[in-house]
């Protein structure tokens, strides 16, 4: 008979190889406890994900959110996933405590006064500011960016030579044209079929216009995606499941690559 405490070693490696196992790091987690820390960075509530084993890095990401910002569960698991595979991540409260709820969204809220609190002026502000502390007192070199919904006009507003140095972005909502050709660093894109805000012609447009002007770039179309797939899926509909995973992994080889 295995000796008691030789028994437990076993089980207790057992137990880490099966969480290493259900969690992988190219894998987006979808439910769990977030692992991150909240910390208030001049005046804005910031959520922090480390790389597993240390708190510090050259390289780091910016995650602009979608409309329900810092609350929603998923965002942290987006961003503990991301820290997951090694990166910093920096995922600030864009709009002061007064992000959007799922079940105002859902009871259909008119957004526009809501936006009217929001301009383009107060989130480029807010982006500005933490990218500062990231270079400043973080010491990152590299500032990759995400951008999903909302945050999808961000990262390319900051690709200008403005911070960002390499972006990520999926189902981007109010991103302009203008904001697509002024796109200076590797972007990558990923959109959905069933996507009204960014559909295939406004993705086929965006490659036409970064080609045009000799950026870096690559994208993806998401069959049966909707608009907000890379955050929040539908767990019971296989083709939004793997649209959020493998638009995860998008991110996480493109920032391997070029950041």
């Amino acid at each position: 008979m295995m000796p008691m405490r030789r028994l437990i070693l076993c089980l207790a490696s057992l137990s880490t190889a099966y969480a290493a196992y259900t969690f992988p790091p190219r894998v987006v987690r979808n439910t769990g406890v977030p692992t991150g820390q909240l910390k208030n960075i001049s005046g804005i509530q910031t959520y922090l994900s480390y790389p597993p084993n240390y708190t510090t890095s050259t390289k780091a990401i910016l995650h602009i959110t979608d409309i329900f910002g810092l609350p929603l569960l998923e965002n942290k698991l987006l961003a503990d996933s991301l820290a997951a595979n090694d990166y910093l991540v920096l995922m600030p409260d864009l709009f002061a405590g007064d992000a959007i709820s799922v079940e105002q969204q859902e009871a259909g809220l008119n957004l526009t006064s809501w936006f009217a609190r929001h301009p383009p002026s107060e989130i480029d502000r807010v982006v500005k500011m933490i990218i500062g502390y990231m270079r400043g007192e973080l010491g990152v070199e590299r500032v990759g960016g995400v951008g999903y919904c909302f945050g999808g006009k961000y990262v390319p507003r900051f690709l200008t030579g403005g911070g960002i140095d390499v972006g990520f972005i999926a189902h981007p909502s109010g991103l302009t044209e203008g904001e697509v050709g002024g796109i200076g660093g590797p972007v990558s894109v990923a959109a959905g079929t069933l996507d009204a805000s960014f559909n295939s012609t406004a993705k086929s447009r965006a490659e036409s216009i970064l080609n045009s002007n000799n950026v870096t770039f690559q994208s993806n179309l998401y069959y049966g995606a909707p608009h907000g797939f890379g955050v929040r899926v539908n767990q019971s509909v296989p083709q939004q499941v793997y649209a959020k995973q493998a638009s995860f992994l998008q991110a996480v080889t493109w920032f391997d690559a070029w950041l």
